[in-house]
């Protein structure tokens, strides 16, 4: 008896694309690549060619209009007048733009430095005789008065107020008869006040000077001066401890800031 075997068919092995279509699609990639970059490439030159060919049509233009105009006052060439003072009206038109621009330009740049620096703030003020003297020193507001911007301003003829804040030297002159005959044989003293935006009011600088005791006036001197920030809406002002005693004759007594 002759026994037979079945054997069962090998699997197939699946295999991937061969080795050329890889090829093939890495080759499509690096070529469709490439194309975009030439592409963007040359729509970037082609870009920069355009503007290239106007502006030199532009300076064609020009150069052709500026031979006509040459030749127009020069009278040569077939343009008749009518052409000619179209042509000079349009260049005068052109030269005039240009003038007001540069003026606008001008205008503008002086606008600027003045904004970038600050305003000269300063003023200077001699002292005035009253019938009924007081403590607070009055002031003159014509004479030697001088006040140099609108951000400072001589107020009921005693304070000087400033509108902007910053540093300013303060100063103040007081000359007074030493040896006329006062009230009290107490030292002459004469303050340097500020009174601030809020009311208050505090003595910045102070200074006193004693008296002789012969008849005749014997004129002294007593200098202040310091620097010091004052705030919008703040005041300064001189009080003095007599003020019969004070002098007013021109140069004897002043005061004034500058802001620095």
């Amino acid at each position: 008896m002759i026994e037979t075997y079945s054997q069962t068919a090998p699997r197939s092995v699946a295999t991937g694309p061969p080795v050329s279509m890889k090829i093939f699609m890495y080759l499509l990639t690096v070529f469709l690549i490439t194309q975009m970059i030439g592409s963007a490439l040359f729509a970037v030159y082609l870009h920069r060619r355009l503007d290239k060919i106007e502006d030199e049509r532009n300076l064609y233009e020009d150069f052709v209009f500026m031979k006509t105009l040459q030749k127009c006052n020069k009278g040569e060439g077939s343009l008749s007048l009518l052409n000619c003072e179209e042509i000079k009206s349009q260049f005068e038109a052109f030269l005039k733009e240009i003038m007001l621009n540069n003026e606008m330009k001008k205008e503008e740049n002086i606008a600027m430095q003045k904004g970038d620096q600050d305003p000269r703030i300063a003023a200077h003020v001699i002292s005035e005789a009253s019938s009924n003297p007081a403590s607070v020193l009055r002031w003159a507001p014509k004479g030697y008065y001088t006040i140099s911007s609108n951000l400072v301003s001589l107020e009921n003829g005693k304070q000087l107020a400033v509108k902007r804040q910053g540093l300013y030297y303060v100063y103040a002159q007081v000359t007074f008869c030493s040896n006329r005959a006062a009230s009290s044989q107490a030292p002459f003293v004469a303050s340097l006040c500020l009174h601030s935006p809020s009311g208050t009011e505090r003595v910045l600088l102070r200074a006193a000077s004693s008296r002789g005791s012969s008849k005749p006036c014997g004129q002294q001197s007593i200098h202040l001066g310091g620097v010091f920030e004052l705030h919008p809406g703040a005041s300064v002002f001189v009080n003095v401890t007599d003020p019969s005693q004070v002098s007013h004759g021109t140069g004897f007594t002043s005061f004034g800031l500058l802001k620095l």
